[in-house]
């Protein structure tokens, strides 16, 4: 991968990216003494006291080995994209700790918890086919296109989740799919010397939009800074559409 266009607009710091690929529905893998488990969508969350939880299918053997007391684990956490590239993988994060399984009661009181501020329909998987276990972390490493970050515990807790995490890959694919013009118009505006290929759809957070060309050469991703910081859907939109026609000119979305 090629990074195209590197500027000095703000961007997510790599605990904050480390934060988003926890609250996507990235698949993961969790490897411990006795076995391995690999999960499609974990639903993961961070604790305000800095436990990790995640959600595991009933009755699996790795539950038996925290029966019998704390498991040493690691989990890697895969971020891939949200449309279909030739490389999906955008980023991997692991999380090393010991894991711990809860009980349902307590469980679903940390669920009620969470629910107040992050409406996670997962949630309502404990004990009906998941159970959350908790994990301590002792090491967090975030590697991406912008390096391989070893993260304190602190830095990682007290970090921001994107905005925009839950809903980044509907509306990317919403973009890919029904937008193509658009796509088009914010390839004409990217700095630098851009394949001559449709751009693809990478990432956006709440500082800007990540595009991908996949040139005979390999892949470049060109990252477009918006003009301010968005929280929600609607500025998002707006942003894009100031990006793709800096003269004002609106086209729905």
């Amino acid at each position: 991968m090629v990074p195209l266009h590197t500027s000095r607009h703000p961007a997510p710091s790599p605990a904050e990216r480390a934060r988003a690929v926890l609250a996507r529905p990235n698949p993961a893998t969790v490897t411990t003494q006795s076995g391995t488990l690999h999960l499609v969508d974990p639903a993961c969350h961070v604790h305000p006291g800095g436990t990790v939880s995640l959600l595991l299918p009933d009755r699996h053997h790795l539950l038996d080995e925290m029966s019998r007391g704390r498991a040493a684990a690691t989990v890697e956490f895969t971020d891939t994209s949200a449309v279909a590239l030739r490389d999906p993988t955008r980023s991997l994060l692991w999380i090393s700790g010991t894991l711990t399984a809860l009980d349902e009661a307590t469980a679903r009181m940390r669920a009620l918890r969470l629910i107040r501020d992050d409406p996670d329909e997962r949630l309502l998987d404990i004990g009906h086919g998941r159970t959350m276990v908790a994990m301590d972390p002792y090491l967090v490493v975030h590697s991406d296109a912008e390096g391989c970050h070893l993260l304190g515990n602190d830095e990682f807790l007290r970090a921001r989740p994107d905005p925009l995490g839950r809903w980044e890959g509907p509306w990317l694919r919403h973009l890919e799919e029904d937008h193509p013009d658009l796509l088009a118009a914010l390839a004409e505006v990217c700095p630098g010397d851009v394949p001559p290929v449709p751009p693809r759809p990478l990432g956006v957070d709440r500082y800007g939009l990540t595009l991908r060309f996949e040139g005979p050469d390999g892949d470049h991703d060109v990252r477009l800074p918006f003009g301010r910081t968005v929280e929600g859907p609607e500025e998002v939109a707006a942003e894009v559409h100031a990006l793709a026609d800096p003269a004002g000119a609106r086209r729905p979305f």
